[in-house]
């Protein structure tokens, strides 16, 4: 797992330093996870189609992905790979935003979903519809990419800040709710499923129970280390 800063514009943690990774957690990670770990359910593995160690984990829940960051942070920390005060963590809804590039765009303070649908404009490859061939891995029809299902992650160019798979490949968990009144939580860049324009916005929101699994849902961690005083 490799990680890259992104500056985080807006909202209480604005200016405080924060890692994404590059791309989503692999198989060969959550194996590494599911194997050093007592009662991980096994369905993350039954896919229905082939994987290799190097595609995003899918079938994994908000539940999953969270305990996975938790299991990670005890790892690192124990082996002194990371200070004590820092963290493995899903990203926030705005931290993903800056990620991609429109969280100056964007109100910190709202809710997930009355942000959802707004720059209908702004895509992960820049503007223009359809997606170039290339710009990522997205449904079939779209003909952007060659893979009928999940793609080896860093298989497309990634972004200015140096990230992979922000638009297409899966949908990646956040960790807020997507509104405020329902346990729902974020996901977010749509996947190899999805041929909607508005689905491949910058900007779009969905929302699931946090134990649902999918086989176009997966997640990526963020590191984020102590504050600066």
């Amino acid at each position: 797992m490799e990680f890259v800063p992104v500056p985080i514009s807006g909202g209480p943690d604005a200016g405080q330093p924060l890692l994404f990774s590059i791309w989503p957690t692999r198989v060969q990670d959550y194996r590494k996870y599911a194997g050093a770990s007592a009662g991980v359910d096994g369905s993350w593995q039954k896919t229905g189609f082939r994987q290799g160690d190097a595609h995003p984990v899918v079938r994994v829940s908000w539940q999953d992905a969270v305990a996975f960051c938790e299991w990670l942070t005890r790892v690192e920390r124990g082996a002194g790979g990371i200070p004590p005060a820092a963290t493995y963590r899903l990203p926030t809804d705005h931290e993903w935003s800056c990620a991609v590039g429109i969280g100056q765009r964007e109100h910190a303070a709202e809710t997930p979903l009355s942000k959802d649908g707004k720059l209908v404009d702004d895509f992960p490859w820049g503007s223009g519809w359809p997606p170039p061939a290339g710009a990522g891995n997205y449904e079939g029809k779209l003909q952007a990419d060659p893979y009928p299902h999940t793609s080896p992650v860093g298989s497309f160019a990634p972004n200015p800040a140096g990230i992979f798979d922000l638009g297409g490949n899966v949908w990646e968990w956040c960790e807020d709710r997507y509104c405020a009144d329902e346990p729902w939580r974020v996901l977010r860049g749509a996947s190899w499923n999805d041929a909607g324009r508005l689905y491949l916005t910058c900007c779009c929101r969905i929302g699931n129970q946090p134990s649902m699994r999918n086989t176009d849902s997966g997640f990526r961690c963020v590191l984020a280390l102590p504050p600066v005083p």
